[in-house]
């Protein structure tokens, strides 16, 4: 099932909501097939977001607040960052330590205008390299935006960590038809139904409209494509002495939350 989907549209409803208090004095929402100043206003805006990273990772605080609002804050997981903490960790970065260097990339940009108010979510790229060795941070970032006499302000960054995808693993593909079925979730009328077209396996929810494609990791466990900012990534098919499949594990293999399904069928 699609969890990555899933909670990242209730983590961008909830923001969204909070771009809509915001304008509820402005115009109605902007059409960008009907209102050719959207163009501009998206390259002002990706400008700006691009312009605040590269400012960050070299250190130049003082560059980085003029594309922020004086009560900006950036949240991230459980915690909540001020504007002057974020200038401080930025002035961080001025310290000349050699061989040391920061990336601050932002790329595949999504635009939704309310009034004057912009929500705007990317891919928030962190690089940071130690000689040879180069350590990343990928997250999925929505920034709320307000346009202030006729520059385009950020107001709030919320974010969440992206883990990539495992590498597809090479199975057996006649063991695909040991995992379809339904699995039960334990005290609840939730079933998860299993299928199998070709060489591929697909998972479906009872609530949900259409079902996700199951890739495999390993003989006997299976990811969502794209689920990295999921706390629901992998489903474990576990077997009993016999080998036969009894019961689907959906968890997260950042935290090890999810759920147990006992197959029914």
């Amino acid at each position: 099932m699609d969890f990555c989907k899933l909670n990242y549209a209730l983590y961008c409803s909830m923001t969204f909501s909070l771009a809509l208090h915001a304008a509820a004095q402005a115009a109605p929402p902007i059409s960008p097939q009907t209102d050719p100043s959207t163009v501009a206003a998206e390259e002002q805006i990706i400008s700006a977001a691009r312009a605040r990273a590269n400012a960050c990772a070299s250190g130049d605080a003082q560059t980085w607040a003029t594309f922020v609002d004086a009560n900006f804050r950036d949240i991230e997981g459980n915690a909540t960052t001020t504007r002057k903490q974020i200038m401080d960790e930025c002035r961080e970065a001025a310290r000349v330590i050699p061989g040391h260097k920061i990336e601050r990339l932002a790329s595949g940009f999504h635009f939704q205008f309310v009034g004057n108010i912009a929500l705007v979510d990317y891919l928030y790229e962190f690089k940071e390299h130690f000689g040879d060795i180069t350590l990343v941070d990928n997250i999925r970032q929505v920034d709320t935006f307000e346009k202030q006499q006729g520059k385009w302000m950020a107001l709030l960054a919320v974010s969440a960590a992206v883990m990539p995808d495992p590498p597809v693993a090479k199975i057996d593909t006649a063991t695909l038809d040991d995992f379809t079925g339904e699995y039960a979730w334990a005290g609840s009328q939730f079933v998860d139904t299993v299928t199998r077209e070709g060489d591929k396996l697909y998972v479906q929810g009872s609530w949900e409209d259409s079902p996700t494609e199951l890739l495999p990791e390993s003989a006997d466990t299976f990811f969502n494509r794209g689920g990295g900012v999921s706390p629901m990534a992998r489903s474990t098919f576990v077997r009993d002495k016999t080998g036969r499949v009894v019961e689907e594990r959906v968890y997260s293999p950042a935290d090890g939350q999810g759920y147990h399904a006992k197959k029914i069928k």
